[in-house]
């Protein structure tokens, strides 16, 4: 018998019976199995809550409207009596000019959260500083019954009311990012809320007599100070841009369009006539805000 052949059945054997020789010689040669890849994960923003505060400069386009009611002139007998009193702005008046201080200092506390990557809100605290509303006016009655001459006595009066106001003011914002946040952001807002204003008044009145031909025969003068505090309706619109410099610290630098609700002081303007009052009331107003604030992103 050839070798050959005789060492053929025992190969076949070896095969079918798994060789651990012939195995492990293919072992060697497998691929390892694949290791499995996590899936993403999404990562939320770094910070929820922040802090900021602000410092701006506010002016009005035009002086907010002042109005008196209650009081009377020409109603004091016997010598500034006119044939039919009348009020303040009336038909005896020849001039009424009011004026507002050009500008005001305000400054801005408050907390704010990110609801969104785009969207966030904030409740502020703004302290203003005071601001002087003076209105000035002119007016003119002839005595009546007549003084004097046959011509009778004419009563010239001068008026000067001052408003004080110390407004502070709380706003809930809600602002949508235009951009992603990041280095350089640009954003729009609005808010509503209330504001308390702490109002005083200076009233002065003042009345000379003079007879057909100009010679001054006498006069008075009346003051009266009174102060009162009121709550009104306050609301905002705003448009800015935001710098980041680091991960926590935020420039903020925005416009902002305020609008105030007014308020009104009650006072005895003349002790001589008995339940007479006057009421002063200051108008609402907007006014134009430029701001500029940092944000601490503090969790």
């Amino acid at each position: 018998m050839n070798l050959k052949h005789a060492c053929l059945p025992w190969l076949a054997a070896a095969l079918v019976a798994g060789s651990p020789a012939f195995a492990d010689g293919f072992k060697d040669r497998t691929v390892p199995a694949p290791i499995p890849v996590p899936a993403p994960v999404p990562v939320p923003e770094g910070f929820t809550y922040y802090l900021r505060a602000d410092l701006g400069i506010g002016w009005n386009s035009k002086a907010p409207s002042f109005s008196e009611s209650g009081n009377l002139f020409g109603n004091e007998a016997p010598t500034y009596e006119a044939a039919v009193p009348f009020g303040f702005g009336g038909a005896g008046f020849t001039s009424v000019t009011s004026s507002i201080d050009d500008q005001v200092v305000t400054g801005t506390v408050g907390v704010g959260a990110y609801f969104s990557p785009r969207l966030r809100g904030d409740v502020t605290l703004d302290f203003r500083g005071k601001q002087s509303l003076d209105t000035n006016a002119t007016y003119s009655y002839a005595q009546s019954p007549p003084a004097g001459p046959a011509t009778g006595n004419t009563i010239n009066g001068t008026i000067s009311d001052n408003l004080r106001v110390q407004g502070t003011v709380v706003l809930a914002n809600l602002y949508l990012d235009l951009l992603q946040r990041g280095a350089f952001t640009p954003y729009i807002g609005g808010g509503i809320g209330f504001v308390y204003n702490d109002i005083e008044r200076t009233h002065y009145n003042s009345e000379v007599e003079v007879d057909g031909v100009g010679t001054v025969l006498g006069g008075r003068v009346v003051t009266a100070v009174g102060k009162e505090s009121h709550v009104g309706l306050a609301a905002a619109i705003m448009g800015g841009v935001s710098f980041s410099w680091d991960p926590r610290w935020v420039l903020d630098v925005n416009y902002r369009a305020m609008y105030l609700d007014g308020g009104s002081v009650t006072l005895t303007p003349n002790p001589t006539v008995p339940g007479e009052l006057s009421k002063a009331t200051l108008g609402e107003q907007w006014e134009h805000q430029v701001r500029v604030g940092v944000r601490l992103n503090i969790w």
